[in-house]
C-alpha cells in the first residue's frame, strides 16, 4: 500500500479515542506568573527572539497521555533503524497497528537513518499515517552533533507530515530514555524546532506534543512560554532565560545500523574527529567509519609525478 493510497483512509475513530477538539490549545492554557529577572542580571538576548503570535499558539498543544488514543491525521513514533520498535510507546504503535504495519515494513524493506523520517499507513490505528524517526544517542562530549540530529528528527517529521497532507499531527517526545538525552536539552530542541517550523509553514494546522511521562509534560509546559509566549510580556521576559537560540547543524549522515555505513555526500564524515563524534552519537564503530578507500589521484597530478621520476 502506498502513502498516497493510505491518505484516502481514515483511522477508526471512536472506541475511546481523543478528538483534537478535546485537546486544549496552548493559546488557551492558563499562564504561570512571570518572574522578574530584570533586577538580577542583564538579559541574555538584546531583543525578543520569539514574538507573541496568537495564531501560532492556537496551532500548538502539549498533551499528556497515550499518543495512540489521539484522533489525528498523522502520528510520530520514535523507533529503531528497522522501524520495529525501540521503546514501549513505539512498540505499542506497532502492536495496535496490527500485523499489516510490520508486513509493510518488512515487505518494502523500509529503514530509517538517525535524524530522518519515514512514513507508513496507520493501518488499525486511529491515524492515517505513522511517521517513524530515529533518535540520536547523547554524549556530553558530542552534544552539538546529538542536538543537531535531534533537531533534524523533529524537522523531518514535521516536513513529512506536511508532505502527506496531515492537518493534525501527534508528535511524540522523540528522544528515547535509553539514548541518554538530558530532558531539558531535549525539551528546548523540541520546542524551538516546532516553533520555527510553524512560523514558516501553514500545515499541519495543529501539532500536539504528546508524552505519557508527567515529568516530561511538566518540563515542556514550563519551557514552552520561552518559544510560544502568550503575551508581549512573556516574549520580553524570555530574553533573560533564552541563553542561545542557535540551532546546531551537523551533516554527519551515519547511523548505527552496520548495513548502512556509507556517508553519502559529506567528506567531513571521514575526518577522524567527525567520525569519532558520529560513532558516539549514532553508535557506529569508528574504525569502520575511517576505512574509506583512498581517493583516486587527478590525471594531471599523476603525469607530474611520472615526469619527476
Amino acid at each position: 500500500m502506498t502513502i498516497k493510497e493510505s491518505s484516502l483512509m481514515r483511522g477508526p475513530g471512536g472506541r475511546g479515542g481523543v478528538p483534537c477538539a478535546a485537546v486544549a490549545r496552548w493559546a488557551h492554557c492558563p499562564a504561570a506568573p512571570l518572574t522578574d529577572y530584570s533586577q538580577l542580571a542583564a538579559p541574555h538576548q538584546a531583543s525578543v527572539v520569539f514574538q507573541y503570535e496568537p495564531e501560532i499558539n492556537d496551532r500548538f498543544a502539549i498533551w499528556q497521555g497515550d499518543i495512540t488514543s489521539l484522533e489525528v491525521d498523522a502520528l510520530a513514533s520514535s523507533t529503531d533503524e528497522r522501524l520495529l520498535g525501540g521503546d514501549p510507546p513505539s512498540e505499542r504503535v506497532l502492536l495496535l497497528a496490527g500485523p499489516g504495519m510490520k508486513e509493510e515494513i518488512v515487505t518494502r524493506g523500509l529503514e530509517c537513518r538517525t535524524g530522518e523520517a519515514v512514513a507508513t499507513p496507520g493501518f488499525a490505528l486511529r491515524c492515517r499515517h505513522v511517521l517513524h524517526t530515529v533518535s540520536p544517542k547523547y554524549l556530553p562530549k558530542y552534544h552539538t552533533a546529538a542536538e543537531g540530529a535531534l533537531t533534524n528528527c523533529y524537522r523531518n517529521v514535521l516536513c513529512l507530515a506536511a508532505e502527506v497532507g496531515a492537518k493534525s499531527l501527534a508528535l511524540c517526545v522523540i528522544n528515547q530514555p535509553r539514548r541518554n538525552f538530558p530532558p531539558d536539552v531535549a525539551a528546548h530542541v523540541a520546542l524551538r524546532t516546532i516553533r520555527r517550523f510553524l512560523e514558516q509553514n501553514k500545515q499541519p494546522h495543529l501539532v500536539i506534543l504528546a508524552t505519557e511521562c508527567g515529568s516530561d509534560a511538566a518540563l515542556l509546559t514550563s519551557l514552552a512560554p520561552l518559544y510560544f509566549p502568550r503575551s508581549d510580556r512573556d516574549a520580553d521576559a524570555a530574553r533573560w532565560r533564552l541563553v542561545d537560540d542557535a540551532q546546531p547543524e551537523r551533516r554527519i549522515r551515519i547511523i548505527h545500523n552496520p548495513t548502512h555505513l556509507q556517508a553519502e555526500d559529506d567528506s567531513s564524515a571521514y575526518d577522524g574527529s567527525a567520525a569519532a563524534e558520529a560513532a558516539a552519537v549514532f553508535g557506529t564503530d569508528t574504525q569502520l567509519l575511517l576505512s574509506r578507500p583512498a581517493p583516486a589521484q587527478h590525471p594531471r597530478l599523476l603525469a607530474s609525478q611520472d615526469q619527476q621520476q
